[in-house]
C-alpha cells in the first residue's frame, strides 16, 4: 500500500503525531534499547513530552534550530521529536566535529539552543565550545548539558547561556504539538559550494510518508523485527534508519560508538533482524571470526559503499552465510533508503548501488549532462529524482538551484536505469570527497587552511587506495613552511577524516585556460598527490 494522506495511517504527518500515535497503538511495546536501558513506547512519548515542554520554557517554537551534539543515545532520540513537537528545525551536529566545524554550523543554521554532552568517550566537547565562545553566533541562547557539570568546567563567556538538561524537566504542563507537516522538520549537513556546508531542509510530512515507505520494503513490519541504530542519528542515513523502525511499530537497539566486536554482542543479545551501515563498518563484523554463525536472527543489512572497496564481496559473504546485504541508495537531498532491490535480485544486481524506489510517488529519470537531454535505453547520466523525499529547500539559503520547475532534483550522480523501475548509482560526477564515510566538499577543508598564516591558496584532493579515499592538500606558501605544524592544526580543529594526510607546497596551482574561464586542473593535482604518497600510506 502507497501511503500517502492522514487518513491511510490514523495521525497527522508530523513526528510528534507518530510517536504519540504509537504510544496508543503500541505503547507497551518496546521503543528503544540502549545499554541497560529499554523504553516503551509510552515511556518514551512521555519524555518526549516533558522535553518539548522545556524548549516551550525557552521559547522554542517554529522555525527554531535546536541543534544536537550528542551521540547516539535515548537523550538523542528525546531531544529531536521534542524540538519536532515544537515545530522547532532539529539539526543533528556530527559528534566526530571539532570546535571549526561546530563554530560553522552553527553560525550557518543560526541555531538557537545547542544541546551537548560536555564529555563523552573522552572527548571534551565542552571545552572545544570554550575555545570558540568568543566567536559563537549573536543568535545562541542557551546551551543544555547532559549530566552534571562543574561550575568552574565552564567557560565565563558561556556561562549565561548554559542550562542542565535534566531543567527541561522542571516545567509542568505540555502546551501540545506546534508541528506543521508541511514545514521543515529536519536539516541535514550536505557538501556545499562554499566553505560552509549546506543544511539540507525536509518537512515533517516528507519524512513520515518515507519512513512509511521503508518500513514497508525493508521488511520491518514483521513481528520479530528488531533493528540496529548504528550509524550516527545526526546523519541522514541513520536517521532515516530509526524512523523506518519507529513506523513499523519496531524497537532500535542503540549503538553509540561502532566497533564490530559490541555491535554483533549487542546484536546477538537482542536478536536483531535489520541494519543498515556503512560499507567498512559491515566488512568489520564479517571479518570477525564466526560473527555471522553467532547472530541466527539477522536477516538482511543495507549499505552504502563509501569506500568503493569490493561491494560484490560483501553481498557473497552474506548470501554464504544466509543473509540478504545489498547496496542501497540516497543522499541529504533525497534522503537516504531510497531503493531496495527487486524481489529476486542477484548477488550481481544487489551489489550495485541503487534499486527500486520504496514508494511508488518517488520517480526517477536520467539526464545527459554533455547534452541535457534526457536518456533512454539505459544510456549513463545524471540521476534526478522527484517525490515527497525531496528536500524542501536550504536553511537560511534563498533557493535550491538543482531543484527544477517540474519538481525533479538534479542529484549531481551518475547512474542508469535497468528498466522504468530500476535505478542504478555509478558515482558522484562533482570534486566531492567521501572521507571516513562522510560526504566532505573540499572547500571546507581549503577554507580553514587559507585562514592558517602564511597560506595564501588552498586546494584539497583526494587520492584512492584499497581502504578509501585519502586527502592530500596543496597550497601556496613560503617553502619553509612547516607541514607537521599545518597537519596538527588541521587535526586539532576538524574531524579526523578531514585532515590532510600531506600538505604539499607549490608556487601556482596548474591551471587550464578555456573559453569559459580558467580552471585549477585537479587530475594533475591527484597525480601529483599519488607521487607525493608512499604506496604504504594509500593503503591505510
Amino acid at each position: 500500500m502507497c501511503i500517502e494522506s492522514t487518513d491511510q495511517v490514523g495521525h497527522a504527518l508530523t513526528l510528534s503525531a507518530l510517536l504519540d500515535h504509537l504510544a496508543r497503538t503500541r505503547g507497551d511495546h518496546p521503543a528503544i534499547h540502549d545499554g541497560a536501558e529499554t523504553l516503551t513506547f509510552a515511556e518514551l512519548a512521555y519524555r518526549v513530552s516533558r522535553v518539548a515542554t522545556g524548549l516551550a520554557a525557552l521559547r522554542v517554537g517554529p522555525g527554531d534550530v535546536v541543534a544536537i551534539w550528542l551521540p547516539n543515545s535515548t537523550k538523542w532520540v528525546e531531544a529531536a521529536f521534542a524540538g519536532c513537537r515544537r515545530g522547532a528545525i532539529v539539526l543533528g551536529v556530527n559528534t566526530k566535529y571539532r570546535s571549526f566545524e561546530v563554530r560553522q554550523t552553527l553560525a550557518e543554521s543560526k541555531a538557537r539552543v545547542l544541546i551537548v554532552w560536555p564529555a563523552f568517550h573522552g572527548i571534551d566537547f565542552l571545552g572545544m565550545l570554550g575555545e570558540i565562545a568568543d566567536d559563537l553566533p549573536p543568535t545562541l541562547e542557551h546551551v543544555v548539558t547532559l549530566g552534571e557539570v562543574e561550575p568552574g568546567r565552564i567557560p565565563q563567556r558561556l556561562r549565561p547561556l548554559v542550562r542542565s538538561w535534566e531543567s527541561l524537566h522542571d516545567h509542568g504542563g505540555d502546551g501540545g504539538s506546534l508541528a506543521d507537516p508541511a514545514a521543515a522538520g529536519h536539516a541535514f549537513s550536505s557538501s556545499g559550494s562554499t566553505s560552509a556546508p549546506k543544511l539540507v531542509l525536509h518537512s515533517q510530512r516528507g519524512m513520515v510518508l518515507h519512513s512509511y515507505a521503508v518500513a514497508r520494503s525493508f521488511g520491518y513490519l514483521a513481528d520479530d523485527t528488531v533493528v540496529l541504530g548504528a550509524l550516527p542519528f545526526c546523519g541522514v542515513f541513520g536517521f532515516n534508519t530509526l524512523l523506518a523502525a519507529f513506523a513499523a511499530g519496531r524497537p532500535v537497539v542503540i549503538q553509540a560508538v561502532f566497533t564490530a566486536e559490541s555491535a554483533v554482542e549487542l546484536m546477538r543479545r537482542h536478536a536483531v533482524t535489520h541494519t543498515n551501515l556503512a560499507d567498512e563498518m559491515l566488512r568489520r563484523i564479517i571479518h570477525l571470526p564466526g560473527a555471522l554463525e553467532a547472530l541466527p536472527a539477522w536477516r538482511e543489512a543495507g549499505f552504502g559503499n563509501f569506500t568503493a572497496t569490493d561491494p560484490a564481496g560483501l553481498v557473497r559473504a552474506g548470501d554464504a552465510a544466509g543473509k540478504t546485504f545489498f547496496q542501497t541508495y540516497g543522499s541529504s537531498e533525497v534522503l537516504a533508503l531510497m531503493c531496495y532491490p527487486r524481489p529476486g535480485a542477484d548477488a550481481g544486481r544487489r551489489a550495485l548501488g541503487g534499486g527500486v524506489p520504496v514508494s511508488p510517488t518517488i520517480s526517477f529519470r536520467i539526464r545527459d549532462p554533455e547534452t541535457g537531454e534526457l536518456v533512454q535505453g539505459g544510456a549513463t547520466g545524471e540521476i534526478e529524482i522527484a517525490g515527497p523525499n525531496v528536500t524542501i529547500g536550504y536553511l537560511n539559503r534563498p533557493r535550491v538551484d538543482d531543484l527544477g520547475a517540474d519538481g525533479y532534483f538534479r542529484t549531481g550522480d551518475l547512474g542508469y536505469a535497468r528498466d522504468e523501475a530500476d535505478l542504478v548509482y555509478l558515482s558522484r560526477r562533482g570534486d566531492a570527497l567521501r572521507l571516513g564515510g562522510f560526504l566532505v566538499n573540499p572547500r571546507e577543508v581549503e577554507a580553514f587552511l587559507e585562514a592558517l598564516p602564511g597560506i595564501t591558496g588552498a586546494q584539497l584532493v583526494g587520492v584512492h587506495g584499497p581502504s578509501g579515499t585519502v586527502p592530500v592538500a596543496f597550497v601556496l606558501a613560503d617553502p619553509s613552511l612547516d607541514e607537521a605544524a599545518v597537519i596538527a592544526e588541521c587535526a586539532a580543529h576538524l574531524a579526523r577524516f578531514k585532515v590532510p594526510r600531506r600538505v604539499l607546497v607549490l608556487e601556482e596551482f596548474p591551471i587550464a585556460r578555456g573559453t569559459n574561464g580558467d580552471k585549477i586542473q585537479r587530475n594533475k593535482l591527484r597525480e601529483l598527490a599519488t607521487r607525493a604518497l608512499a604506496p604504504s600510506e594509500t593503503r591505510r
